[in-house]
């Protein structure tokens, strides 16, 4: 997995590379991190060719107290991907080998 540089000093930054084809045929996965002040959370993105569907996965578990919540996380990682990887599919370019977008 790439490392970004350096941590945010606020916000999140999102840092996501396309892996290996998912388990179901047309489905994508994206696995990075989300790099927050404090602490680095694994995420990973499914999202389905066919209908543009992104669903995304956060270790709830590597959120520091008093973090971001979860959910919050994994809809921001979920809605990055399917907004990059649809603008891919619009200009019929290939998806996107890495993302990386900050959100404050």
């Amino acid at each position: 997995m790439t490392q970004a540089v350096g941590r945010p000093s606020s916000g999140a930054r999102y840092v996501l590379e396309q892996a290996d084809a998912g388990d179901t045929p047309g489905e994508f996965v994206y696995r990075g991190l989300v790099r927050l002040p404090a602490a680095d959370v694994p995420v990973e993105v499914r999202i389905a060719e066919a209908t543009g569907a992104a669903t995304a996965t956060v270790d709830a578990a590597a959120v520091p107290h008093g973090g971001p919540h979860p959910e919050e996380l994994s809809k921001t990682a979920a809605a990055l991907v399917r907004s990059a990887t649809k603008s891919a599919d619009a200009h019929a370019r290939r998806l996107p080998r890495k993302i990386v977008r900050w959100r404050g």
